[in-house]
């Protein structure tokens, strides 16, 4: 944790013998608990005292300005590493001899994600992209194969179309997408993880079918996608080599048109057999009042990711702004609480208090920006979507767990 200060302040003389009590002033998030104990500080009385503290962290959005001090916040945080971190080609490899990558020019938001039996039928795929507000479809092909003997959800794809599907900092880079149109893979945080792989190294990948083919590949970039179960990414030609079944997978953006009425339209041209699993984040039901405090608003702020804890919110919190006292600019630009760089800003931010601006230095709109940021990938899906969110948030391990940690401790 960040907290530096577990200090003794006693005048001199104060601890004798005679004295058996211990005088603690834990210096915890954005307050100061005092506590008195006559043994060792448990970590049960650590969380106590962490969620005592939060309670009495201040907000008050008018004068977050004037609380910024000319610091480096800590290095951590959207953008302040690599968004998806990329191999350099092996020297001599011949070009892609697949299409050329096209270049991001919009991001598209994932509405709906449909996972069939077979193939899409062309006169089907013709009916979703013809279906009102609609306005992009991206046909992959998606199938289970082994990695490390474990199975895993391979998407294969067309880099150029599937890009703007993916949250901005995978979308955004040329050399991941041109990576995986060499046919190389592109494995989520999570897996890689799991699987201890590495970066530039080889992957072994088992066939979709029991008795499929084994392939060697190489890890051409570690990415996060934003889309459930979705576990690495390689090209069509890769994909197919290992049975993975053409064109059974498709993502819908029509963002203007009711989720409901869309899963419906979409559920009417595919039929019963097809798995459609809504992408789209709810929309909070406004609240009445204000949180009072940083407890309160991280508790508030977790409806905009249904199913991740609020804990994970106050851990970053705590990591990159100790809950409002240090809101930048880090030595990377980033500022507020939740400690966004403008640019990522610029894709996320949120009115969360309805002002009618999205301040990046206002708690009330960083703390929900930051749960839409994790849940975009896929923050409430899981202990796997749980690291993959929040290594995108920073891409370090390390981060990754002083967060969870950090977020098993509150109460």
């Amino acid at each position: 944790m960040r907290s530096e200060a577990t200090v003794a302040l006693v005048r001199p003389g104060f601890l004798t013998p005679a004295r058996i009590g211990v005088v603690l002033t834990l210096t915890l998030l954005a307050g100061v608990a005092t506590a008195t104990t006559s043994g060792p500080l448990m970590t049960s009385d650590v969380a106590t005292l962490q969620t005592e503290a939060l309670a009495a962290a201040p907000l008050d959005a008018s004068s977050a300005a004037t609380r910024a001090v000319p610091v480096a916040a800590p290095a951590a945080g959207p953008d302040r590493a690599p968004a998806a971190p990329v191999a350099p080609p092996v020297p001599g490899s011949p070009p892609s001899s697949g299409p050329a990558v096209a270049p991001l020019t919009e991001l598209r938001s994932p509405d709906l994600l449909i996972t069939l039996p077979a193939s899409l039928p062309a006169d089907q795929a013709a009916a979703l992209s013809a279906l009102r507000d609609v306005l992009a479809v991206s046909v992959v092909d998606a199938g289970t194969v082994k990695v490390g003997g474990q199975d895993a959800r391979m998407l294969g794809v067309d880099p150029s179309s599937f890009r703007p599907f993916t949250p901005q900092e995978t979308a955004q880079s040329d050399l991941l997408w041109q990576s995986v149109a060499r046919g190389e893979v592109a494995p989520s945080y999570g897996l890689a993880k799991d699987r201890q792989l590495v970066l530039g190294g080889p992957i072994a990948l088992g066939g979709a079918a029991p008795a499929g083919p084994e392939i060697a590949g190489r890890i051409g970039a570690l990415a996060g996608f934003g889309l459930p179960g979705v576990d690495l990414v390689t090209d069509r030609t890769r994909a197919r080599a290992l049975g993975v079944v053409p064109e059974s997978g498709v993502l819908v953006s029509a963002p203007a048109r009711s989720i409901r009425t869309l899963r419906t339209a979409v559920q009417e041209i595919l039929g019963k057999d097809a798995i459609v699993d809504v992408l789209r984040p709810e929309v909070p039901a406004a609240r009445k009042g204000k949180p009072r405090n940083y407890r309160e608003l991280y508790i508030d702020s977790a409806r905009y990711c249904k199913g991740m804890s609020w804990t994970v919110l106050a851990a970053i919190g705590q990591v990159e702004s100790g809950h409002g006292r240090n809101l930048g600019p880090s030595s990377a630009g980033a500022l507020g609480p939740m400690q966004f760089l403008p640019s990522t800003w610029d894709a996320y931010g949120l009115d969360g208090d309805k002002d009618g601006t999205a301040d990046i230095m206002n708690p009330f709109d960083a703390v929900p920006s930051a749960a839409a940021y994790l849940c975009r990938f896929g923050a409430n899906r899981g202990p796997d979507g749980l690291y993959n969110a929040v290594f995108a948030y920073n891409h370090a391990d390390w981060y990754v767990q002083k967060v969870l940690g950090l977020a098993a401790q509150y109460k």
